[in-house]
């Protein structure tokens, strides 16, 4: 049987790599680290151990600068270690799905907290601070510093160009037993860094066996008992950096690694790995490329999101594709996420594609993703036939101070019996108004940040959002819609749009108006031929609790009492429910309306009721306004 080699996971180190070492190797030059511009570079054993000496320098610096810190609340947890280490208070600002930040919340965060710092980082390769970049400048200005994080994006021609401190993890890119770097025109804290050389060789090892497991000769059993003992000793040193409060140095070995390291070469391999890959998942529904990074992009991996996240993850692992979740979620900001964080910390999974693997590997993890898009769902095995992947159906509807929240509610509760039948569903609003109910409800939603009164301009984002979904319908619950908007989306899935106004004859596919009064409008008539109708309170979007079976015609009783469910939305404001539950049930003969409590006009009561006067009136006599 061929042997596959494995993709993924931790670098190995041809132990060739480490011949001719010469006695006191010099820090490496490296032409990626220098086009950040900076005049002073200083190298690490890690890039939390850069992040800690930028903190040192600049406390040394400007002792009398406030220690609090703006950080993306989307970021790895061992990237807080140093803030902590080191008394700083960390605040958090937010990023959507998109992986963006508000400049408008980061702007108002500034004037609410005068932090001394803000820690900045763009995502997989891509310039996601591009909106935040030209706000820099003037924090800088104001005395604010600014720290960026290039470990996912090291490659980036637009990184660090705004920042005081440019920070990095070599070890992510490189076979490196350790490494990191921080990158500055500010002053960075003199002194030797010292190595720990029995850190360096334990790292050593274990890569070198690696390497020994993916080229040597030995049976599978053998290997077996190599890549225990090569992962154990891998947790164990990773658990050695955590832990680790000081600062260190880069050893001779991995400065002598990367000083004989193409780095040209290594991004040119990542760029068409990348670029092939993502190309091979256009139309994925199970595997949705986070980013459009563009075909120079070479980033850290190939993120997407994915619904069944742990299911593909094991999928992949049988094909021998290691495929890590980035980043498991931190106590420092687990308390404060936004749902749409949630989100990415739920789904991302982040595919490999380094220099490590050409097009031949790249196919492999095409295929195998293929290959799981065509599963079925039920039972976990394969799909016999062409069995598509599970539907996915998008909901756009708004709730906030203007719009009333029984859009969301009634949407949730169509969306509840979508889930029950095998759909995926995903929530498109405005803004996070809405968010807290649909985290409550358990629900995936995106954050348009459009604006719910123009929804027209929010067209070709929701158009992107629903392809990278793999939405082959829309279920639309807004007054505010347009004929151009359905236009606008007619091409990318079929729609369907709850109507209780009959304002307009829309191009939509399904027209849905559950209420009685939908007989007052010509529904059959105008849609003939166009579009399927639902009309009619046998399609009322009832929730569980309140559904005893009464649409079905049958009559249930509890403990002998008909229940009845009387809505009216949350704008009964002239009190028509209480009209209809005093019609229904009139209080005892001598029985007064309370004291304040006033009749509208034209209302009769039964003779012996008693008017806000107190004044009682024969049966069938009205009460004046």
């Amino acid at each position: 049987m061929e042997y596959f080699r494995e993709i993924g996971s931790l670098y190995e180190i041809d132990p060739a790599a480490l011949a001719g070492m010469p006695e006191g190797v010099a820090a490496p030059r490296l032409l990626e680290v220098e086009k950040y511009g900076k005049r002073r570079v200083r190298y690490t054993a890690s890039g939390r151990e850069a992040i800690a000496l930028a903190l040192r320098s600049f406390e040394e610096e400007r002792p009398e600068a406030a220690k609090r810190c703006l950080l993306p609340a989307y970021m790895c947890d061992t990237v807080f270690f140093p803030f902590e280490r080191a008394g700083w208070e960390i605040f958090f600002y937010h990023v959507n799905r998109s992986l963006e930040a508000d400049g408008e919340e980061v702007e108002s965060l500034v004037e609410d907290i005068r932090p001394g710092l803000i820690f900045i980082h763009a995502y997989f390769g891509v310039d996601t601070l591009r909106s935040l970049r030209p706000s820099l400048l003037g924090w800088r200005k104001q005395g604010i510093r600014i720290m960026e994080d290039v470990t996912q994006s090291y490659y980036l021609k637009e990184a660090g160009g705004e920042a005081d401190y440019v920070v990095g993890s070599l070890r992510k890119w490189y076979p490196v037993p350790d490494g990191g770097f921080v990158a500055s025109d500010e002053w960075l804290s003199p002194g030797e860094l010292p190595v720990e050389e029995a850190f360096t060789a334990r790292r050593l090892k274990l890569q070198t066996e690696k390497w020994e497991y993916l080229n040597g000769k030995k049976d599978r059993r053998e290997r077996q008992a190599q890549k225990a003992s090569y992962l154990q000793k891998n947790r164990e040193t990773e658990r050695e950096l955590d832990d680790y409060m000081g600062v260190r140095g880069l050893s001779g070995e991995a400065a002598h690694i990367l000083q004989g390291t193409d780095e040209a070469a290594c991004r040119k391999r990542r760029r068409e790995n990348h670029a092939f890959l993502y190309g091979r998942l256009a139309g994925k529904a199970r595997a949705v490329p986070i980013l459009d990074a563009g075909e120079d992009a070479a980033p850290l991996y190939l993120a997407v999101y994915a619904p069944q996240r742990e299911e593909l993850q094991r999928f992949l692992v049988k094909e021998d594709i290691y495929a890590p979740v980035l980043w498991p979620l931190g106590r420092e900001n687990r308390d404060c996420l936004t749902g749409e964080e949630r989100y990415i910390y739920e789904h991302m999974l982040a595919l490999p594609i380094d220099q490590r693997y050409d097009e031949r590997d790249m196919e492999r993890v095409a295929e195998a993703l293929e290959r799981f898009e065509r599963r079925e769902d039920s039972g976990g095995g394969m799909s016999c036939g062409n069995t598509a992947p599970r539907e996915t159906v998008g909901i756009r509807a708004d709730a906030n101070d203007v719009v009333a929240t029984g859009h969301i509610m009634r949407c949730i509760t169509i969306a509840g019996k979508l889930i029950q039948a095998g759909r995926r569903v995903v929530f498109f609003v405005a803004d996070d108004s809405a968010g807290e109910m649909l985290d409550r409800a358990g629900m995936e939603y995106i954050c348009l940040h459009s604006d719910w009164r123009r929804m027209e301009e929010e067209t070709e984002t929701l158009r992107q959002k629903l392809r990278e979904q793999g939405c082959t319908k829309l279920l639309v619950d807004s007054y505010r819609v347009t004929r151009d908007y359905f236009e606008k989306l007619r091409d990318i899935c079929r729609i369907a749009y709850l109507d209780d106004c009959f304002e307009a004859v829309w191009p939509v596919d399904l027209v849905i108006n559950y209420n009685a009064y939908h007989v007052r409008f010509p529904y059959r008539s105008a849609y003939e031929g166009r579009a399927k109708l639902l009309l009619g309170t046998a399609y009322v979007p009832l929730r569980e609790e309140f559904d005893q079976g009464g649409r079905r015609g049958e009559r249930a009783a509890l403990d002998g009492k008909f229940h009845i469910l009387l809505t009216s939305g949350g704008g009964d404001r002239y009190g028509a429910l209480e009209g209809i539950l005093s019609g229904i049930f009139p209080p005892p003969e001598g029985r007064c309306v309370p004291e304040g409590r006033c009749v509208p006009e034209g209302r009769c009561v039964p003779e012996g009721r008693c008017v806000p006067e107190g004044r009682c009136v024969p049966e069938g006599r009205c009460v004046p306004e």
